[in-house]
């Protein structure tokens, strides 16, 4: 089956005589997008042994599963809990609550939390700890910074802390600890409630502006309209889709074709339920660069367990991901899953995102106006084969994955275990 829409085959040029070009505009996926893979209003979950390239945002709770990574920074307006058995923040953990690393666990960066602060055993923390509340590491843990709380300050025997100590409380350093130097804070390193508010403003922000995006993708008019279940393999051009509701049949292939342009775009407008069933398959082929795809649905996302979903998803209410589903972004993007007033929820084993991926893809630009139009992508030139990077790039490159490279062994190593 090959369906398109008013604007098949629109390439670069298409779009802009569809939408306009404007004088002033902004990414319609602007910034606060491009620095998040998940964002929800509520809270978010990931299951054990489950892989989100980039951050996190929880506007409540955060909860990541046993093995389970997060390749990014990980931020809840509430707790932040992290999974146990080697589970992986490569970032920050910013929490407007408590904070918990699981036993094993590694945070790349700091631990920041308006209530208590809490290491596992044998876990590592790259930079500081940080809390309103009691800071406790567990044995055999190692923190690379410093420790500062207000309330009491313990560590676990045979632990690490590289830098100094300060707390409003008693320290506490356990049998064959060692501890850079110790120090009486006289008050709280910071206060709880302006982070709290910060947290709750930024929730707020993400709500509005997911809203935004939905209602600007919606003014690109109907297009082609779909059957609400899509039951056999089926292939779609560029354009404009909409459906009351949309849902595929388990082991289904949707196939988006680029017909070898630049500048190709879907934009599925759902009004109401988006969900795909068991080992769905969504690829784009024969597409340029400045390609996308956008899921823009009024009520909630289901992704089945074992199905590869390609492309952002902006919906109204929850998402939830299967177990070993992929949720993957368009060439190097991340995708992303964004819920304006609830859950973000992934299964054992699924993946959002792909290595190496860098923010989401937006797509669109939307004028001062409001009115949205595809902006035309210069092809890139062809590079040179003898080309060779300048030595200091992969310095850089090295340094910034030395983590994730930590991480990917370690997982190599518990799945050789475990087969």
């Amino acid at each position: 089956m090959h369906c398109s829409s008013k604007f098949t085959g629109l390439g670069a040029v298409g779009w802009l005589i569809a939408f306009g070009a404007p004088a002033l505009s902004a990414p319609l996926l602007g910034p606060e997008f491009q620095r998040q893979t998940i964002i929800s209003k509520t809270y978010t979950t990931t299951g054990d042994s489950s892989v989100v390239h980039g951050n996190v945002f929880a506007g409540g709770v955060s909860t990541t599963g046993a093995n389970a990574d997060v390749l990014g920074n990980l931020v809840s307006g509430g707790a932040a809990t992290t999974g146990g058995t080697g589970s992986t923040v490569t970032g920050n953990i910013v929490s407007g609550g408590v904070a918990t690393t699981g036993d094993g666990s590694l945070i790349g960066g700091s631990v920041t939390s308006s209530g208590a602060s809490t290491i596992g055993a044998n876990s590592r923390v790259t930079g500081d700890v940080t809390s309103v509340g009691a800071a406790t590491t567990g044995d055999t843990s190692w923190v690379g910074g410093t420790i500062q709380t207000g309330g009491a300050a313990s560590t676990g025997a045979n632990s690490v802390v590289v830098g100094a100590v300060g707390a409003v409380g008693a320290i506490s350093v356990g049998a064959n600890s060692l501890v850079g130097s110790q120090y009486a804070l006289a008050a709280s390193p910071f206060v709880a409630t302006e982070l709290t508010a910060s947290l709750d403003a930024e929730a707020a922000t993400h709500t509005s502006l997911i809203r935004y995006a939905q209602t600007a993708l919606k003014s690109l008019g109907i297009g082609t309209v779909l059957a609400a279940t899509m039951t056999t393999d089926t292939t779609l051009y560029s354009g404009v889709y909409s459906a009351a509701s949309l849902s595929t049949t388990a082991g289904t292939t949707l196939t988006l074709d680029g017909q070898g342009k630049l500048d190709q775009v879907w934009v599925f407008n759902i009004a109401d339920i988006l969900a795909t069933g068991a080992s769905t398959k969504i690829v784009m082929i024969n597409a340029g660069a400045g390609s996308g795809i956008i899921w823009n649905t009024g009520g909630y996302a289901s992704l089945g367990a074992s199905s590869v979903f390609l492309g952002t998803i902006l919906a109204e209410t929850y998402i939830s991901v299967g177990a070993d589903a992929e949720t993957l972004g368009v060439t190097k993007t991340c995708g992303g899953l964004f819920s304006a007033s609830s859950y973000v929820s992934t299964g054992a084993g699924a993946k959002v995102g792909g290595y190496g991926c860098y923010g989401i893809g937006s797509v669109f630009n939307v004028d001062n106006d409001g009115k949205v139009y595809r902006p035309v992508t210069i092809p890139p030139p062809e590079p040179s084969d003898n080309t060779v990077p300048e030595p200091q790039a992969w310095i850089m490159m090295l340094a910034g994955f030395f983590i994730i490279g930590s991480a990917s062994r370690r997982r190599a190593r518990r799945q050789a275990v475990a087969s």
